[in-house]
């Protein structure tokens, strides 16, 4: 069986100079794989280019990225357009900010389902209610009504969450998705994460500087230090038994989330 997500010799460059060099990761279907490092290590870079977001002066100059054996950099646009949503969503760091200030919640999860499906917008409207219900939150139906900027980062981040899922995709990236949250708000956002692998056999990738937030929802943590993948293993090891200083430095340095 195909990995969900495999990521062979990757180099990742702007405008010609290379920023993440040689990385080499895998995710299997419903598996967790968190990618730590402080900023600037390449972390984000690494999930853009999967989702081909990286923007202007961005490209992957070396190595391969497959979605279910699929290689998404020689994708078509058309074919490109299929994964983004439907096979591959995503969560940003800020969703309220991503968001457009003037529409409302509805409206834009409609217009971004109705872009790779027909559907009615009541059908639509149901499924974000059910996805809201299924994350303990029941004022679905107002969150919908509202704009972004009358919830907070903490309700944005759920709506991230919702409109990732929305179109069930089979891996979902995280891009540092708790970072501008309160620490018992954070904790409640990783939980609703983790409900989403439960319920849909979700592979997520979770970008982040918080080790004690991979320690606890990550299958596998990958550790990234300037551009290059320094360390990656099963998260009980690597967390028991680190081999790089740098992966001391961060254990010992970042508070842990308890299950409960």
């Amino acid at each position: 069986m195909a990995y969900l997500l495999d990521m062979q010799h990757v180099e990742i460059s702007y405008n010609g100079r290379p920023v993440v060099r040689d990385v080499s990761l895998t995710v299997e279907p419903g598996e967790i794989l968190g990618i730590v490092g402080e900023s600037g290590s390449g972390k984000s870079t690494i999930i853009k280019a999967a989702m081909g977001l990286l923007g202007n002066g961005g490209a992957v100059t070396k190595g391969d990225i497959y979605y279910k054996g699929q290689n998404v950099l020689d994708a078509k646009p058309e074919d490109r357009k299929k994964l983004q949503g439907p096979a591959m969503g995503m969560i940003f760091q800020n969703t309220g900010a991503s968001l457009c200030p003037i529409r409302t919640i509805g409206s834009q999860l409609y217009e971004s389902v109705r872009a790779h499906e027909k559907t009615s917008r009541q059908e639509v409207e149901q499924r974000a209610i059910a996805l809201f219900e299924k994350m303990r939150l029941p004022e679905g139906k107002r969150m919908l009504n509202s704009y972004p900027f009358e919830l907070s980062g903490g309700m944005n981040q759920r709506v991230g969450i919702m409109m990732a899922m929305a179109l069930q995709p089979k891996l979902l990236f995280a891009d540092e998705p708790t970072s501008a949250l309160d620490v018992t708000v954070q904790a409640q956002v990783v939980k609703e994460m983790m409900e989403m692998r439960k319920l849909y056999g979700t592979g997520i990738v979770i970008v982040t500087h918080n080790i004690g937030v991979v320690e606890y929802m990550a299958d596998k943590i990958a550790v990234m230090h300037n551009g290059r993948l320094v360390e990656c293993g099963k998260t009980k090891d690597v967390i028991r038994h680190p081999r790089e200083a740098y992966t001391k430095e961060l254990i010992g340095a970042v508070p842990r989330l308890k299950r409960g």
